[in-house]
């Protein structure tokens, strides 16, 4: 394990507590009730956090009571009042761009829209790394991930590229 002192606080691809459909009518923003609905609609699919970490004092305090713990099923969540409030410390989505396509921005609006319903997640996070972009590609991408990082409150936006 790779810090024994973390135990099960860390999860990689952690289901979102809501179900959504990435599918939308291009220049239109995603929308609550069309593109995300609460668990017991069923309608979409759970996404995932590419990373989640929990509250720890949540977990301490619910370890072990839960039915497989480390993936919270929407009847454990209903059981459990406290989980329908902040039950993740960190959620993290992650991009490792490699290309100039401008498709990965709709992708990036999708993370960001997910990360915006995450009412479980104290602390959001989206983390971009560029890496090996021709000089195009990079002008190509660059303003639009600069504009969703300066507009955006909610969600950390970090991006890391090897082009400056």
């Amino acid at each position: 394990m790779l810090y024994p002192e973390l135990k099960n606080l860390i999860h990689p691809e952690y289901p979102t507590r809501h179900r959504f459909i990435k599918e939308r009518i291009i220049g239109e923003d995603y929308v609550f009730g069309t593109q995300c609905f609460d668990p017991k609609i069923k309608k979409g699919v759970r996404g995932h956090y590419d990373f989640a970490i929990f509250d720890e004092e949540f977990y301490n305090k619910y370890n072990g009571t839960l039915e497989q713990f480390d993936r919270l099923s929407n009847k454990n969540v209903d059981m459990v009042s406290e989980l329908k409030g902040q039950y993740i410390d960190f959620a993290f989505e992650f991009k490792y761009i490699t290309g100039g396509s401008i498709s990965v921005i709709k992708e990036i609006e999708f993370d960001i829209f997910k990360l915006k319903e995450a009412k479980e997640a104290k602390n959001k996070y989206l983390i971009i790394f560029m890496r090996e972009l021709s000089k195009k590609g990079y002008e190509q991408l660059i303003e639009p991930l600069n504009k969703f990082k300066s507009e955006e409150k909610e969600i950390d936006i970090r991006i890391y590229s090897e082009i400056k």
